[in-house]
């Protein structure tokens, strides 16, 4: 995620911070159960769950709908520094808006089937974790991205990226329906 100039890292208390908030103890109202706080946010208990306890980092829009629904500012949930961590950043080239794109429509696109990812590793040949991953945004390189086959003689900053696995091009794409499997 790309931080506003002069914060470097998101803080290592986040999850703390957004529990502390959501619970009530921070000063902002009555607690919220994270049920209805995940649904408020647009993410699952689980993803919540993982954010408050440290082991996932919130993906941009998530942040920001957190810090809009508590009016929290970057100071209360990021670090003063320069712009070098390792956080997840927003997309700095076309690709990286391409590869967003495409991770994005891979999460909804399996949604849609009503798939998991265990279902999706098992069709495609891509781990779980690894489909976990690109659905995040998590990867910043991936062997599962390629160039767009009628892109060879661009150069590559006007090049496209999409998925080279078939099965993942196409429920990215939606060109598969429930009944089609």
């Amino acid at each position: 995620m790309r931080l506003p100039a002069g914060f470097g890292a998101l803080r290592a208390d986040l999850g703390e911070i957004i529990r502390s908030y959501r619970q009530g103890e921070a000063g902002m109202g009555e607690p919220i159960a994270p049920k209805v706080f995940a649904a408020r946010v647009g993410i699952g208990r689980v993803a919540l769950s993982r954010i408050e306890n440290g082991k996932a980092w919130p993906r941009s829009e998530t942040l920001k709908r957190i810090m809009a629904i508590f009016e929290l500012d970057w100071a209360q949930v990021a670090e003063v520094g320069s712009n070098t961590g390792s956080h997840p950043r927003m997309p700095d080239t076309p690709q990286d808006g391409q590869q967003v794109y495409l991770c994005e429509s891979l999460r909804w696109g399996r949604r849609r089937l009503g798939w998991t990812l265990a279902e999706l590793a098992r069709r495609s040949g891509v781990s779980a974790s690894q489909l976990s991953r690109i659905e995040r945004g998590q990867v910043a390189r991936s062997a599962v991205f390629t160039w767009h086959p009628e892109d060879g003689n661009i150069v590559r900053e006007d090049r496209r990226i999409v998925f080279g696995n078939p099965l993942l091009a196409a429920v990215a794409g939606g060109k598969l329906r429930r009944a089609s499997f």
